[in-house]
């Protein structure tokens, strides 16, 4: 469909409304939405990951926290953690984002980051996120289908429980 604009002609004033006048008007009411609706859909964000790990179980490093199958074609724009107060923790916390465009096999997952999102405790202050994530654009590129999975890398050395962290990542 196309937009396909009245002419002057056709609704000059003393002229009696026609059929084609409604059904032109109606065919570009439909052709409108449909662009309208075209446009909502590409632009819409995507919620890969978004929770709360509330203080799980000790572990140096978790592979798999979570798995996510992709529906549309989309790109990953952020991945993000964030730590809630810091207290005595040492060391650092860091996650990765694995994708797989064949299957769940953990050895099919490579990353979508060239630097992961990380923080360091002994610079990092109560209710940080990190910022320094750097997206691989090959593998930030999402196709339906794609499988993505959530790692922690790194978590702190001092604790036997691995604290409260937000974890974040969405495309568009």
């Amino acid at each position: 469909m196309a937009f396909t604009p009245i002419n002057s002609a056709s609704i000059e004033v003393g002229d009696a409304l026609k059929k084609e006048i409604f059904d032109l008007i109606k065919t570009d009411l439909d052709d409108h939405e449909t662009r309208v609706n075209s446009i909502e859909a590409s632009a819409k964000k995507v919620d890969v990951f978004k929770f709360l790990l509330l203080n799980g179980s000790s572990f140096s490093t978790a592979t798999g926290i979570a798995y996510y199958r992709a529906e549309d074609n989309f790109t990953i724009t952020k991945g993000a953690i964030q730590i809630f107060e810091k207290g005595t923790l040492t060391g650092a916390v860091e996650i990765d984002i694995k994708k797989s465009t064949t299957n769940m096999d953990n050895a099919s997952f490579t990353s979508i980051f060239t630097t992961k999102p990380k923080i360091t405790y002994a610079i990092a202050a109560d209710y940080d996120e990190s910022s320094n994530q750097i997206l691989n654009g090959a593998m930030a590129s999402i196709v339906s289908g794609n499988y993505l999975r959530l790692d922690i890398t790194i978590t702190p050395t001092n604790t036997d429980v691995i604290p409260k962290l937000f974890i974040t990542s969405y495309g568009e």
